[in-house]
């Protein structure tokens, strides 16, 4: 087992790459704390994590309040003793023209992919620090890499993940902490499900696969990789479909 004896904290964990994660994590030897705002979801996760027989605490949070953000890193240390291996999952992906795009979209895309990243980690990094160990991987995306017509907020947001991440990395490697971001293509999930309804999920990548990657880069056998952010391969898309 790739992570007995860790300690992971998955945000967006009641589905898709999150949940996906957790699974993953779960059937590793890892004990997990799992963070969603959608309290069924995020407890079905939590009794599939303990059907494996691991320790699981579930905390429901909405990562855009600062105070409950601190409040699930606090559950974390106070339920578990430490985090080994955090993954920001949550995200959103709002679309739209620049023109005519609300200002409160462009903020809720930054809000969660970013905003709530910074503060989870901040709250975190004492004790990754103290330790002198850990690793963080966050979710961005291939549009963190590249632009896309109609896609600037979540595209610009994807960005400041890849930027955000190779500079803590940079500031943790001192103290023998890795932070890595990753960046799928299309995966089937249902936040890209409500965005493409047209879309076949079975040609796209599957979340579990997405998973083994975040795997990779939470356990010893990455112990070389820092401030990487690793594409993940589109399946069957060569180009993103029509925003709907």
């Amino acid at each position: 087992m790739k992570l007995l004896g860790k300690v992971g904290l998955i945000t967006g964990a009641g589905r898709g790459i999150g949940r996906a994660t957790a699974l993953l994590f779960a059937r590793e030897g890892a004990d997990l704390v799992l963070a969603s705002e959608v309290a069924e979801e995020i407890e079905a996760v939590k009794a599939e994590v303990r059907a494996l027989g691991r320790t699981v605490v579930s905390v429901t949070a909405d990562l855009c309040d600062e105070a409950q953000v601190v409040a699930l890193a606090r559950t974390a240390l106070e339920t578990m003793g430490r985090v080994d291996a955090l993954v920001y999952s949550a995200g959103v992906a709002i679309h739209g023209e620049v023109a005519t795009l609300p200002t409160k979209s462009w903020d809720l895309n930054f809000a969660v992919n970013v905003r709530g990243m910074f503060l989870l980690t901040r709250a975190l990094v004492p004790q990754f620090v103290e330790r002198r160990s850990g690793t963080i991987v966050n979710i961005s995306s291939k549009l963190g890499k590249e632009g896309s017509a109609l896609r600037a907020a979540y595209a610009a947001s994807k960005h400041a993940v890849i930027g955000f991440t190779s500079s803590l990395a940079l500031e943790l490697k001192p103290h023998g902490v890795r932070a890595n971001a990753i960046c799928p293509g299309p995966v089937a999930t249902p936040l890209r499900a409500r965005n493409y309804p047209h879309e076949d999920p079975r040609t796209l990548t599957q979340p579990e696969e997405v998973a083994q990657v975040i795997l990779y880069l939470s356990c010893n056998e990455s112990s070389a990789i820092s401030g990487a952010a690793i594409d993940v391969a589109w399946k069957g898309q060569d180009m993103l479909p029509t925003v709907r």
